[in-house]
């Protein structure tokens, strides 16, 4: 026994046997039990599971022409959005595909502006969408997320602009 120890961290035998050592080890299990769901908790406040400042991305063309804003980490079942942003010649049709997984994880429910025009394209889609005085285009689209696991796309202008998109739907 030290001398520097409080008796109430001394094992006993009466009025209840105690096995002080052990019980100190379950106290440091605790202790860390409750720094990992304070860690959990910050992550998913953080966007880790949904939406937030770890889930909130963009990616951009090589040329600076295309550029997607997305979540990374998306709820099997909920809405999100996914808007890309198109630079071309002022007034003229700007021809995008989208390819991938997207279409096998995500039901579109809503795709704003309409496109001009729209067709199928191996396992995605091409889209063709005007563009304004300054060359510009944006398409919003919301999607359902229906699936689990990650999920790759690639969206890419017919003038060579590619962007990767990765996303991954918790259960």
């Amino acid at each position: 026994m030290r001398e520097s120890e409080p008796d109430d961290l001394h094992s006993r035998d009466y009025p209840v046997r105690e096995d002080m050592p052990q019980q100190r080890r379950i106290w440091r299990f605790e202790r860390l039990g409750w720094y990992g769901l304070v860690v959990l908790i910050v992550l998913t406040l953080a966007g880790l599971f949904s939406k937030g400042p770890l889930s909130t991305t963009e990616v951009r063309s090589a040329n600076g022409q295309l550029r997607v804003e997305y979540q990374r980490f998306l709820r099997n079942g909920s809405s999100d959005a996914l808007v890309i942003h198109m630079q071309g010649v002022a007034g003229k049709p700007l021809e995008l595909e989208i390819n991938g997984e997207l279409l096998q994880g995500f039901n579109v429910e809503m795709l704003q502006p309409q496109p001009l025009k729209a067709s199928t394209a191996g396992e995605g889609v091409k889209l063709w969408t005007l563009t304004d005085d300054q060359g510009r285009a944006t398409l919003h689209l919301t999607l359902r997320s229906d699936g689990v696991g990650s999920f790759d796309t690639q969206v890419s202008l017919a003038n060579g602009a590619t962007v990767d998109v990765s996303q991954f739907i918790y259960p």
